[in-house]
């Protein structure tokens, strides 16, 4: 889990997901209360059409604060089935700026998909 501190005069808060190498990537990300189980909004999205996928949450920074972003990521490999490495970068910007605390997860594909899992905390 990576700590994130936000600022809660910010605008808005967004999260991002880019595929850094030829893999499309479906995800899944929700959003839980400070205790780790009730769900305050859930996205979905894919790196097909836009690379790299941009989520803007529902409410404003400061209803953030304490709170957990789960990214889901499930990666396809480009020839199907092949072995590949691939590099998932999860982001959470404020007001259209990166936060210096980036999650970057790195695999390879085995029998054409692979599913990975990780969890910001906000402070």
């Amino acid at each position: 889990m990576t700590e994130v501190f936000i600022d809660p005069s910010k605008s808005k808060i967004e999260v991002q997901v880019t595929s850094q190498s030829l893999h499309t990537l479906g995800f899944n990300i929700t959003v839980f209360a400070s205790d780790k189980t009730t769900v305050i909004e859930e996205h979905s999205g894919s790196t097909q059409t836009n690379n790299p996928f941009v989520q803007k949450l529902n409410k404003k920074p400061s209803d953030y604060k304490g709170t957990y972003i789960n990214g889901d990521f499930t990666v396809m490999s480009p020839s199907g089935d092949d072995v590949n490495p691939y590099t998932i970068v999860f982001s959470i910007l404020e007001d259209d700026i990166v936060l210096k605390l980036e999650i970057i997860l790195n695999g390879t594909t085995t029998g054409g998909e692979d599913t990975i899992a990780d969890i910001f905390h906000l402070n």
